[in-house]
């Protein structure tokens, strides 16, 4: 139910951005107070049942009184919706779908052995083709227990094309 609730706070937040040609801003914005509310732990502070609306209140007025107009307005509103529980969970879905606007995700290349660079290349191009991406920013980890080959995880997609994996498909079809 919380997913569902900061994707109409985020959607709604990233429209407004998009109708006044603020959307870069406000992602920067929302990257700084995500960043912040990370390292201080406001996170915790939010949803902490154990303290109460008003301090939570204070807070997210200090919070306004350093942002945009728009920004400030979408903290409003998520204050007086008595949401502030949410919000580092809708400042992450901000970015998620900001990620889908634009079409770029983040992608783990798991491999037996480290990818050179022509290698990660070529699976920059694949991904890229094969999920509609603009922008994508390669992770490479290994894992010899796949032996050989790769297993790509991208936009929560997995592509298995590992040799332990077809290994496996074979051990299948003779058992």
């Amino acid at each position: 139910m919380s997913l569902v609730v900061a994707q109409k706070y985020s959607k709604a937040l990233l429209e407004v951005a998009q109708e006044r040609n603020q959307l870069d801003a406000v992602l920067q914005e929302v990257a700084n107070f995500d960043q912040v509310i990370q390292s201080s732990n406001l996170s915790t502070f939010f949803s902490d049942v154990a303290y109460s609306d008003d301090k939570k209140i204070a807070v997210a007025k200090n919070l306004e009184d350093v942002s945009s107009d728009i920004f400030k307005n979408f903290l409003k509103t998520v204050e007086l919706n008595k949401r502030l529980s949410l919000l580092p969970v809708i400042l992450k879905e901000v970015r998620n779908q900001a990620d889908q606007l634009f079409k770029i995700s983040d992608v783990v290349v798991t491999s037996a052995v480290a990818l050179n660079d022509t290698q990660l290349n070529q699976v920059e191009k694949k991904v890229k083709s094969k999920f509609d991406l603009n922008e994508v920013t390669l992770t490479n980890t290994i894992d010899d227990k796949i032996l050989g080959g790769v297993i790509i995880n991208a936009r929560g997609k997995i592509i298995d094309a590992s040799i332990k994996s077809q290994l496996n498909k074979i051990a299948k079809t003779i058992i």
